[in-house]
Formats: C-alpha cells, structure tokens, sequence
C-alpha cells in the first residue's frame, strides 16, 4: 500500500570557500526552484545556514510522499546535471543526507532558527521511539514559548536507494532519522532543548546520529497555491 506521509529529503553539507558566493545564489535561483516548481510532487523546500555546529548548508525538501523520490521526473532531473550543477555538486563536503518519510508533526508555522537532532534508532525500538516522539516529545515541545512546529523523520530504504544512486559523490552518509524544532528565536530554542536530553530520548530507543546543530531560517519556496499537484 503506497503510504500517505509526506515524503522528505535533507542535503547537510559544506562548501569550498572560494565557492561560497556562488554556491548559494546557483542554490536558491536555480538547484532548489528546478525541483519545486518542476518535479512533480516537490510540494516546499528550505534552506538554512548554522550558527552552532554544522556542516553549514542545511536543505529540507517535502514531497508529496515517498514515491516522488524515486520517480523518473525526479530521477531525470539528477542524471541530467547542468553546467553549474556539474559545477557545484561534486564539492559538496562532510554531506549528511536523510530521505524518507515525516511520520509524526506538531505545528504548521516555519520558525526563523530550528534544531536539527539526528537520531539513530534502536534495532526493533522503532516503532516505539516514534509513538513516544508523536505522542509525548512534540506535544511537550508545541506547548513552549516560541516553538511554533516540530516534526520527526524516518529514513525509507527506496528513497535512500534513489538518493544515492548514479551520483557523483560516493562519500555522503544517510542519516536514520532527524528531529527539527521550529522556534521564533534561540532564546525560546534555548529553554525548548532541555526537552532533548539524550537520557530520555536513549530510555526511547533512540541514540546520536550525528551532532546537532542549529540554524537561521533563510530562503524558503512553497509550490504555488492552486498548481496541480500531478502536473
């Protein structure tokens, strides 16, 4: 049965500094409008530069679910690079990548600085991990000043296949599953953390994927209102 949950992709990586500049104007006019506004179920996407931890460049992709991203739109799309994807792809650097589904979600508002937690869950304690998270962790994390969403993601093993597939870097790393926490400033980002003691997320069944890191909010593109969502 195809499932219902919106699918999600996230590119985590650094860049050359003498491609810096260029980097990042090729990525919000070019990289991220191809896919939201030309493949077929790229419903939002977002980027986010960190100021503690990283890597620094941080992009969140959500589809329409799961099957966009192995689709042969998408597909196409990266066997076909164009010259300054061909520029800027390869070097990308320190790449995490996540690809699957957002299987639990409080809030619907963007905040201007998120948390990212990555998560490695427990062989056989997945099942719990995410109920506790849906049923428990988000609600907590909703009710605080500030916070105006938060959402859980799990890898999908398809997803992971087409994110990997045919490409150029062989050294990207998939995450297992990623926590992001939406607040209004670091202040209310500050007193929401204590809610993510390890402790209680390993009593869970989840352990560190990754250091977490957090960001500031700084382009986002939503599909257009009214845009066919089969198009």
């Amino acid at each position: 049965m195809t499932s219902t949950l919106p699918g999600l992709l996230i590119v985590w990586t650094n860049i050359p500094k003498e491609l810096d500049y260029d980097f990042n104007d090729w990525y919000n006019r070019v990289h991220m409008r191809e896919r939201i506004l030309g493949v077929p179920g790229f419903v939002r996407g977002r980027r986010f530069f960190a100021f503690e931890g990283g890597p620094r460049y941080l992009a969140v992709y959500e589809t329409r679910g799961t099957a966009v991203l192995h689709s042969e739109p998408y597909l196409a799309l990266k066997r076909n690079y164009d010259p300054l994807s061909l520029r800027f792809v390869p070097h990308f650097l320190d790449t995490l990548k996540a690809a699957g589904e957002i299987t639990a979600r409080v809030g619907v508002a963007e905040g201007g600085v998120v948390a990212l937690v990555p998560i490695a869950r427990m062989p056989g304690r997945e099942d719990a991990l995410r109920e506790w998270i849906s049923e428990k962790l988000l609600p907590e994390l909703s009710a605080k000043h500030g916070v105006v969403a938060a959402w859980y993601g799990e890898r999908d093993a398809a997803a992971v296949a087409s994110a990997l597939a045919d490409h150029p870097r062989k050294t990207d790393r998939i995450l297992d599953a990623v926590l992001m926490v939406e607040a209004e400033t670091n202040e209310d980002l500050n007193a929401a953390m204590p809610l993510l003691d390890w402790g209680r997320i390993q009593a869970q069944g989840g352990k560190p994927d990754a250091p977490a890191a957090r960001f500031h909010t700084v382009y986002t593109l939503h599909l257009p209102p009214g845009t066919d969502a089969h198009r």
